[in-house]
């Protein structure tokens, strides 16, 4: 799916690439591919011959490798945050591309990617990126030295030590401070459509009103240029219905962006918040967590085709 979107991007990078909204689903498709591409070799990269783990063919290197670019898919979810400010500064305050792009644009990129590799770096010093099950991660090795809520084991950690903290610290804290701010701003974005409605619609009922007195004042005027002309009244409630149209459609747009945000990170939070409260795993729960944590690029171009509004 992110493939799919970089491709329709590419072949029109002309037109497509001047415009903040493509550069953001540029930098989010990006993110995606790489990180599924990552997550799909699942246990190949695990050093071989590791206890339990079917399939594992690499070694401490290949691990650390996927590790890395495994965190970086927070960097995901700040662009999900990046596209969510992108409505709420066209569909809210009604700025223009151009303003977006020359004032808030480059920001957007260079938090989102300064933070987020940032994180990913820490991990190696660290020793951070070990068996993780499925695939490498933020891990503490070998296994037995601390389970997944940081109770310690039986042997000392080689690798990895106060795993489950880092993994709170750098990628499932961030991911939940950008849940609750895309929320906040989904329904900024949702109160503002609210009130445009409200005054499109008392707009018209005026248009409406005005109109029908104009009839009656046609009705008795003697010659033509006695006779009121309301066509500044309508061209002008014309302009702001279609403004409303645009905000509204922009909304639409943004709520199915979230809406996959929200679906592809569920089971991965509640797996994860199972495994820190009980310190075990639950295979129903993993085998969600790997099916629908690396869906988010295919489903964003579910979206993406589902109606270009912004195009």
């Amino acid at each position: 799916g992110s493939c799919s979107i970089l491709y329709d991007i590419w072949i029109d990078r002309k037109q497509k690439l001047r415009r903040p909204y493509y550069r953001i689903l540029l930098g989010m498709s990006c993110t995606d591919a790489i990180t599924s591409l990552w997550l799909g070799l699942s246990t190949w990269p695990i050093p071989r011959g590791t206890e339990g783990v079917y399939g594992a063919a690499g070694n401490t290197q290949t691990c650390t490798a996927q590790g890395f670019f495994i965190q970086l898919m927070v960097l995901s979810p700040m662009y999900n945050f990046n596209l969510c400010i992108y409505y709420l500064l066209q569909g809210k305050y009604q700025f223009t591309e151009e303003y977006i792009a020359k004032r808030y644009e480059k920001y957007m990129h260079a938090i989102a990617i300064f933070i987020c590799f940032g994180f990913a770096i820490l991990g190696l010093p660290l020793n951070l990126y070990n068996n993780a099950n499925l695939w490498c991660w933020i891990a503490a090795y070998p296994s037995s030295c601390e389970d997944n809520s940081g109770q310690p084991g039986d042997v000392p950690c080689e690798r990895g030590q106060n795993a489950w903290l880092f993994r709170w610290l750098i990628f499932y804290g961030p991911v939940w401070l950008i849940i609750l701010a895309v929320t906040g701003i989904m329904i900024m974005l949702t109160r503002s459509v609210k009130i445009e409605e409200k005054r499109i619609i008392e707009m018209r009922r005026g248009v409406r009103n005005t109109s029908q007195s104009l009839d009656h004042l046609n009705s008795s005027a003697t010659t033509d240029d006695d006779k009121p002309r309301p066509a500044a009244a309508v061209a002008i409630a014309s302009y702001e219905t279609s403004r409303y149209e645009r905000s509204r459609q922009l909304f639409h747009q943004a709520v199915f962006y979230l809406g996959v945000f929200y679906l592809t990170w569920l089971f991965v939070t509640v797996n994860r918040m199972y495994q820190l409260i009980t310190g075990s795993n639950n295979f129903a729960l993993l085998v969600l967590h790997s099916i629908f944590g690396p869906l988010q690029g295919f489903l964003n171009f579910i979206v993406y085709r589902h109606g270009q509004i912004t195009a």
